[in-house]
């Protein structure tokens, strides 16, 4: 008995007594760290030019001309982010502009012939085109003469009656008189011998 009342005493003893182990235990300092955090997304276009042949103009005949060119265009871009996210805002963007390009052919001399070659192209083309309304107007002078002639015209109503109103005819006229035909020689000498026989005739003695 008395056995067992120590061995309680030594027990609680132990347990009521501070333990160095719990002296010596190492002390916690909790320190805040807050952090953040945000996420994206960059995204890169680009808008490529290209450069297509000189303009050309052509002039009839083979004549081709090259010269300076300007090209103007313009361009829309986009795009949009989706999220699945009910909270999320719907996020994109939209991009517009215009490119610029001038190509300008470095050989100036071969541009200027070129331009001289048009030039008497031109010339040649029109001198053609006159050659034909100058045909057209003489044959519709000719025939609307004819028909003027003969009786014959259009109707004052007729959308053909002003072809042949500046048309006018003129009578030409008749053919000048016969000259005279030269007498021989012993006719033209015996006139003047009979004048004078007749003379002396009418201014004898009375």
């Amino acid at each position: 008995m008395i056995g067992q009342r120590l061995l309680r005493a030594i027990l609680l003893a132990s347990v009521c007594l501070p333990s160095n182990a719990l002296a010596n235990a190492p002390q916690n300092t909790n320190i805040a760290g807050p952090s953040a955090s945000a996420t994206g997304n960059v995204t890169n276009q680009a808008v490529q030019v290209l450069q297509g042949p000189y303009s050309t103009t052509s002039f009839g005949s083979g004549v081709v001309c090259q010269g300076t060119t300007m090209s103007v265009s313009t361009f829309a871009t986009g795009n949009n982010n989706y999220n699945w996210d009910p909270e999320a805002y719907l996020t994109g963007n939209r991009n517009l502009g215009i490119t610029l390009g001038v190509s300008v052919p470095l050989d100036g001399e071969a541009v200027e012939l070129c331009k001289e070659r048009a030039r008497t192209e031109i010339t040649r083309q029109q001198a053609e085109a006159d050659k034909a309304r100058l045909d057209f107007e003489l044959v519709r002078l000719l025939k609307c003469g004819e028909a003027m002639k003969a009786g014959v015209r259009f109707h004052p109503q007729s959308p053909y009656a002003a072809i042949c109103a500046d048309v006018i005819i003129i009578t030409p006229p008749g053919p000048p008189p016969p000259e005279p035909k030269p007498r021989p020689k012993h006719e033209t000498s015996q006139v003047p011998q009979e004048s004078n026989q007749e003379v002396a005739t009418e201014t004898g003695p009375e």
